[in-house]
């Protein structure tokens, strides 16, 4: 948090006046002093230098405005500050251009506090050139100092992409002959990681600073604060909350003749009380820092905006909705004279001025929610430009864009803020910046033939206080307005889900004789209360003639049995509809039909039976555990035989061994069909799957949880390279990287390959977008582990329809539908929960339409051991037997 940027560049502050003053006799510990004097001396330079315009007299000048001007920084009178720097480097320029660079780097800092970053960053730019080209020494703190005004200019205009850098190559030229300079520095690389919402990093840079060896107390005091912060935004309360208070109550007796100084801390303090729910106990606080702010700061300084803003949400909080208004909205101008429109404190503060409009019931709130969201998509668009993939991970934990959208039920607001952000930072950070760009509704409108229907969901928050968890989803028809629909919130979606896994654990359980009492939910009673609560009000709004959907899951629907829901009258949903296949998002709606027929292009088929494992299976890591225990799968090559009647000619089958990761990577032809018939895995993360904000720096171990193993990925070790093309263990960044550009679809016959990571805002960070990446147009995936016993026969209907039809979608919705359609009593329509509702099929084209595709009637495969002729075959061996024994005898009595 960067509320006061004076107080955080004691760096060049001191570097400066070292240089310009080194013996001038000034106090600089008492600025209203040093003022007085500095006017005083710079009015009798001034008559010289009119008396007698020489270098001296001129450079002798300059310098003393260009202390004048940093001390007037300093005491917070940026607008006099500039107009004495900008005579001073006009001076320098002419008398002592060597000395130019210092007063240039002044007059940067003072821009910078009037919010003209992007003058400042001219100014700073110039002066690094040239302390670059004039720099000799290994220890430059000049240049270690530009650079880090620099990085922080650009840190506060909201361009973090360069900031890391500056600030690594400011440390590095700092070395570690000065601790304070140093610490200094770690402190501002917190910071950075503070706001991107990487507060594991921070903190390490926080503690990294505080084990150097430096005296100065104020430094020492702003790292302990900035490490309590840290910790309260990863939930660390009660470190935080100690860590927090002392500090507060040690800068007000530390900086008890210059109260000013400790407004950062009483700050911090406000914040702590507000995440602890102390709404009060905040706004005293935030009203504190604002007080003292305002006594000693211009009215327009840019150091209100923070104050502003969090004594604005602690009054919203406390319900106190006139005066939050009042602080918000000063806050607001105040960042429209400093900052960037596109900035993170613009659009933090612009969604609280809409919550508040909200809650006030105000009638502009509408108008203030189209701002706020407007600037956050903006963020977001930036973001996929220039951000890292942990930058854009973060940013979706921290900002979260639907919430104030659905609070309107503006059904077209919401479609278009959808469709602009769902699974976009997803696609850039598995797809290596991959960016189709933002469309709106009428874009999707315009894909949809007559029958058919769009339904976009989404999970967001209620804007009460304590917010909850609410699911809601946007209907978009061929003809008409998009419908805002609600989904129940009386219906517990974790719950239900959590029911249903433990039913199919239980009834999986059953199959092998380990099963312990039954669960006391049955399996169609929680089928019908997911439909009653996440499909049903969906389906009030559907005309009759609707029969193919497209479906864009969101937070938790994405693992929503959907095909084994069950309405009232116990039908599945998968009997109501000829087809409903998933999306990532409407944009793949917009994408080109697939070019060529599944039997027009040889296919790529391959199969593990067995997983040869690692000597080390006793490690402590989960991945490493879960892969000594895979079992094998002999009934992938059952699956495969199967297979071989539908594939082309020249297709590629390939089993244990030869299936390798470098085999896919080396495919002589783009297969029509890829079918891997392996083990997925899915290390599920507590913390991740409750649907809790998630550092992805403290648990970077998140986006490597989900993946595939081929015939040797069992045979990693702890000591194995993360990614590697060769050792069977794809990760999604490794398959979005995977040369499928002409595959049509690809089909994953694994255990939990539907498995990933929930990301707030985008849907799964897993295996099926990865896929899409790489280029299949439609990707099938299990959501829970699979027989493979029962899914060859399953598979083999499966593409039987999907190569007769060329509808693969659809295919594989009706087969469903004809499987579990075909169980009759409970248990037995359980196990055909278990072994065939599992699959979905992801896709990223249009829908394609077509009648209902009928059930195919395999011929038999001819099997000499099913004919007649087996029981000629077992004769044989008795037939060889009775010839030889007369042979025998006929032998014996010739002789």
């Amino acid at each position: 948090m960067f509320s006061l940027p004076r107080l955080f560049l004691p760096l060049g502050f001191a570097l400066i006046f070292g240089a310009m003053f080194p013996a001038c006799g000034l106090d600089f510990s008492d600025l209203g002093a040093a003022e007085k004097e500095l006017e005083s001396l710079a009015s009798d330079w001034q008559s010289a230098h009119d008396q007698a315009p020489t270098a001296e007299t001129g450079e002798n000048l300059a310098l003393t405005l260009q202390t004048l001007g940093i001390v007037e920084r300093q005491m917070g009178k940026p607008d006099a500050a500039l107009e004495h720097l900008t005579r001073a480097c006009d001076l320098l320029a002419t008398h002592a251009p060597e000395q130019l660079p210092d007063a240039l780097e002044a007059k940067a800092l003072t821009l910078q506090d009037l919010g003209k970053l992007d003058e400042s960053e001219t100014l700073l730019r110039q002066v690094l050139e040239a302390r670059r080209s004039t720099t000799g020494n290994p220890v430059d703190l000049d240049l270690v100092a530009t650079l880090d005004h620099l990085a922080l200019n650009l840190l506060y205009s909201g361009r973090y992409t360069e900031v890391g850098t500056l600030l690594d190559q400011a440390i590095a030229a700092a070395g570690t002959e000065a601790p304070d300079v140093l610490a200094q520095l770690l402190d501002h690389k917190g910071r950075l990681y503070h706001t991107l919402g990487s507060h594991s990093k921070a903190i390490d840079s926080f503690r990294e600073a505080l084990a150097l060896p430096f005296d100065n107390a104020e430094l020492r005091l702003t790292l302990e604060s900035q490490l309590a912060l840290a910790q309260l935004r990863l939930g660390r309360a009660d470190d935080a909350k100690i860590g927090i208070e002392a500090v507060a109550e040690a800068a007000k007796q530390i900086f008890a003749t210059d109260p000013l100084r400790a407004v950062p801390y009483i700050n911090n303090q406000g914040e702590l009380y507000l995440s602890l729910g102390d709404f009060a106990g905040a706004r005293k606080a935030f009203s504190e820092a604002l007080d003292l702010l305002d006594t000693n700061l211009e009215e327009n300084h840019p150091s209100l905006m923070l104050p502003l803003n969090n004594l604005g949400v602690a009054e919203q909080e406390a319900g106190d909705f006139g005066a939050a208004k009042e602080h918000l909205e000063r806050a607001a101008a105040l960042q429209a004279e400093h900052l960037p429109p596109i900035h993170l404190r613009v659009a933090e503060t612009e969604r609280n001025l809409a919550r508040n409009a909200l809650l006030m019931d105000s009638p502009d709130a509408l108008g203030y929610i189209e701002k706020a969201t407007g600037v956050g998509l903006e963020l977001l668009d930036q973001l996929i430009r220039e951000g890292s993939e942990k930058e854009r991970l973060n940013f979706l934990e921290r900002f979260e864009l639907l919430s104030l959208p659905c609070a309107t039920g503006d059904a077209e607001m919401i479609a278009d803020v959808l469709l602009a952000s769902k699974a976009r930072l997803l696609d850039a950070l598995i797809g290596e910046g991959q960016d189709t760009g933002r469309i709106v509704w009428q874009d999707v409108q315009a894909s949809l033939a007559q029958g058919s229907a769009f339904i976009d969901t989404c999970r967001y928050f209620s804007i009460s206080t304590p917010a909850t968890e609410q699911y809601g989803a946007v209907l978009i028809l061929p003809e008409g307005p998009p419908q805002w629909i609600p989904l129940d919130p009386g219906v517990d979606l974790q719950g239900w889900m959590k029911a249903f896994r433990s039913r199919l654990n239980w009834r999986s359980a059953t199959m092998s004789g380990e099963a312990g009492p039954p669960p006391p939910l049955k399996m169609r009673g929680i089928l019908r209360a997911l439909y009653r609560g996440y499909w049903e009000p969906i389906a009030e709004r559907l005309p009759q003639d609707i029969q193919h959907i497209a479906y864009s899951p969101a937070g938790m629907l994405h693992f929503l049995p959907l095909s084994a829901l069950l309405d009232s009258e116990d039908q599945a949903l998968s009997r109501n509809y000829l087809q409903v296949a998933t999306v990532s998002s409407g944009r793949d709606l917009l994408n080109s039909q697939a070019s060529s027929a599944l039997s027009e292009q040889a296919w790529a088929v391959l199969t593990v039976s067995h997983f040869p494992k690692s000597s080390g299976s006793d490690s402590d890591d989960d991945l490493l555990r879960l892969l000594s225990d895979l079992q094998p799968m002999p009934g992938t090559m059952d699956e495969a035989s199967k297979l071989r009647r539908f594939a082309p000619k020249d297709s590629i089958f390939l089993s244990d061994q030869d299936a390798t990761e470098s085999a896919l990577h080396t495919l002589p032809f783009d297969p029509a069909v890829l079918h891997l018939g392996s083990h997925a895995f899915f290390l599920e993360d507590p913390v991740a799957s409750a649907g809790l904000p998630v550092d992805f720096d403290e648990r970077s171990e998140l986006l490597y949880s989900g993946g595939l193993v081929l015939y040797r990925g069992a045979e990693r070790s702890i000591d194995s390279p993360k990614l590697s093309v060769t050792d069977d263990l794809l990760f999604p960044s490794e398959i979005a990287k995977l040369p499928l550009q002409g595959t049509r679809l690809v089909t994953l016959s694994s255990c939990e390959s539907g498995a990933g990571t929930p990301v707030s805002g985008e849907g799964i960070l897993g295996l099926r977008r990865a896929f899409a990446l790489a280029g299949a147009r439609e990707t099938v995936v299990a959501l829970w582990p699979v027989s493979d016993v029962s899914t060859p026969p399953f598979m083999e209907q499966f593409y039987a329809r999907a190569v007769a039809s060329d509808r693969p979608a659809q295919s594989l919705w009706q087969t469903q539908g004809d499987f579990l359609d075909a169980a009759a009593s409970d248990e037995e329509f359980e196990l055909a929960v278990l072994r065939y509702a599992p699959f979905v099929i992801s896709q990223n084209t249009p829908l394609t339409l077509g009648p209902s595709i009928p059930a195919v009637v395999l011929p038999e495969r001819f099997s000499f051991w099913d004919s007649p002729w087996r029981f000629l075959v077992a004769a044989i061996p008795f037939l060889l037997f009775v010839v030889a024994r007369i042979s025998s005898g006929s032998a014996r009595r010739e002789s």
